[in-house]
């Protein structure tokens, strides 16, 4: 092991190869958002490029050293804790912008870039980048959108965030997705283009398991200045459906989200007596729609939702009852986001249960979540609840869970409830299309055929199996 650690220091410099205990820690993962068990690593490596990179790769690949790269610090629901003691690969040294592209909208990248990084140079071209629902401005664009984490602008734009891509291979080969793979095209498109880059969806949701994305053209938006921020109170989850179908099929709001009175007290509020003031003064579930564009356009499309309100007999707010900066706050939030970092300060303690489902399954899977609440003696109030609508009738759904990291029985029933709760919910048909841990061989067991292609695609990818092992079931 002394050897490995003197070719990667020769490779990376000795300063930024960390092997202290209490350096080592921070790559553990212990604020990770799934209650997942904390890991250190045997060593982390900081390559400052692909070249870097590439080389410490080989390192590990001949020693069958195992490799958990890290784009950013924030480590939300634990695919770069260490499955197994190895080597990390912490990427936010690689953390240039290439370029921007202010005709085509987009942005070459690579994997250390943080939302605030992007944020701040496209803002001065007039641009925006998308942003994650629960992850804090410090995470990595590019893991964010590999790793699928919801974006408060799914509703209006779909998933796809990423256009090409360059990924390093266990073996030390460089692949080129999409159109970036054809040498024969050059600036100034290259490596952008119309044509879908199908291969991408690879390493979508591989969890580091098959490579490494050195390099990503990444979508970005026009930052209009023209802005509004609407509110729709409802009784219940199931009453907002008619109006979320609706709503989708004007297809005006950028951002388009529904949470229960926890989860939206959760955005707007500074501390835990706040929060708990909050949640009782906001309706049970509320819509929150952004509208953007020129003044006339935004003008008009919320006088369309409002009369849309007045057919369907629900009420158009442009703020919330007892707090004028509503609109305000959520702004800040969906456009500099600090996802989870925000909601463990409220109480200390916050775990995450992402899914997507169809429509009609959400109103059962709340009434079950109640009685197994009720069961494990965990507060109902205490647990948020925010929808994406990506499509009419298919949801990404999911609970959050605030509890006092201190309390040991508060912790013990947190943790039941979490772990009960999301196996009944997969048996139920919920999909996690992000399995995480304990999740995956119950998502997999249920999708044997996919499983065994996954397996024979991560062998002939990664025959050492030294790539995140552990990861996604593998």
């Amino acid at each position: 092991m002394d050897l490995i650690r003197e070719q990667i220091a020769a490779i990376v410099g000795k300063e930024h190869l960390v092997q202290g205990p209490e350096e080592l820690a921070h790559y553990s993962g212990a604020d990770n958002i799934r209650l997942a068990p904390s890991r250190s690593p045997i060593m982390a490596a900081r390559p400052a490029s692909a070249e870097e990179l590439r080389d410490v790769l080989r390192v590990a690949a001949q020693n069958k050293l195992p490799v958990t790269p890290r784009s950013s610090r924030p480590v939300g629901f634990g695919g770069s804790i260490p499955a197994v003691p190895g080597l990390v690969l912490d990427l936010h040294r690689m953390n240039r912008i290439h370029s921007i592209d202010t005709v085509s909208r987009n942005a070459i990248i690579e994997p250390g870039v943080t939302f605030a990084q992007l944020q701040d140079q496209a803002a001065e071209k007039g641009l925006r980048a998308l942003v994650p629902l629960e992850l804090p401005a410090s995470a990595s664009v590019v893991s964010s959108y590999l790793d699928m984490a919801p974006l408060y602008a799914w509703p209006r734009y779909g998933t796809e965030t990423i256009l090409t891509m360059e990924v390093l291979l266990p073996s030390g080969e460089t692949l080129k997705t999409g159109i970036a793979a054809i040498p024969m095209l050059d600036k100034p498109y290259f490596p952008f283009g119309t044509n879908p880059a199908y291969l991408n969806k690879v390493f979508f949701g591989a969890q580091g398991t098959l490579g490494i994305a050195t390099k990503a053209v990444v979508k970005l938006k026009t930052n209009f200045e023209d802005k509004a921020v609407l509110f729709i109170p409802f009784t219940s989850i199931a009453e907002s459906f008619g109006a979320i179908k609706e709503l989708k099929r004007l297809d005006y709001a950028v951002e388009f989200f529904i949470a229960n009175a926890t989860a939206l007290a959760a955005l707007l509020s500074a501390d835990s007596a706040e929060l708990a003031a909050r949640r009782v003064e906001l309706p049970p579930f509320t819509a929150v729609l952004v509208l953007r564009g020129e003044r006339e356009e935004v003008a008009y499309q919320k006088a369309d939702i409002v009369d849309l309100g007045n057919r369907l007999k629900f009420t158009v707010m442009e703020n919330l009852p007892g707090d004028a900066l509503a609109s305000a706050k959520l702004l800040q939030e969906i456009e500099r986001p600090h996802g989870y970092e925000r909601h463990q300060q409220l109480m200390g303690g916050y775990a995450v249960m992402p899914f997507t489902c169809m429509a009609a399954q959400l109103p059962m899977f709340g009434m079950v979540l109640g009685q197994m609440a009720s069961a494990f003696k965990y507060d109902r109030a205490r647990i948020g609840e925010i929808l994406l609508p990506v499509e009419a009738g298919r949801f990404h759904f999911q609970y959050s869970f605030f509890f006092d990291p201190k309390n040991p029985a508060e912790c013990g029933a947190t943790r039941q409830l979490f772990e009960v709760h999301s196996s009944t919910l997969i048996k139920a048909g919920a999909f996690f299309s992000r399995p995480y841990g304990e999740w995956a061989p119950q998502v997999y067991a249920k999708a044997s055929t996919y499983k065994t292609v996954l397996r024979e695609i991560k062998s002939s990818i990664d025959p050492h199996g030294i790539m995140n092992p552990g990861k996604l079931d593998l």
